[in-house]
């Protein structure tokens, strides 16, 4: 019965966005999985993505050392994948198929959000 009540804007804001950056991420974290097949490539990446979460886990706004702890857990897999191939490549296959299904879920809300308002 409540499902057709509009849905208050800021938590409509907040799936979309959610929806948005789950989707992408997921779809990057996938792209990053299929760059580290080389154990070269998996060390150069890993590193650069570990730098970029160290600079975010440093940061002051508390939404930003939350993605920055993700993004170093994923460029230490992504340097621990250069030696233990099999497992942790596909460990990312799976994040990354994780986050898009998450991000269509709240994209799926968003939606609905929208067409209860209109």
């Amino acid at each position: 019965m409540s499902d057709n009540y509009p849905v208050d804007s800021s938590d409509l804001r907040q799936k979309g966005t959610k929806g948005v950056i789950s989707a992408v991420g997921g779809a990057g974290l996938m792209i990053v999985s299929s760059l580290i097949a080389s154990p070269i490539m998996a060390g150069i990446i890993g590193g650069v993505l570990a730098i970029l979460g160290l600079t975010g886990v440093v940061s002051k706004k508390k939404s930003d050392r939350g993605t920055g702890a993700v993004v170093l857990g994923v460029g230490g897999i992504a340097i621990a994948s250069a030696f233990l191939h099999g497992p942790l490549s596909g460990l990312l296959g799976l994040g990354g198929l994780a986050l898009l299904v998450y991000g269509g879920i709240n994209i799926f809300k968003f939606v609905k959000g929208l067409r209860s308002r209109a």
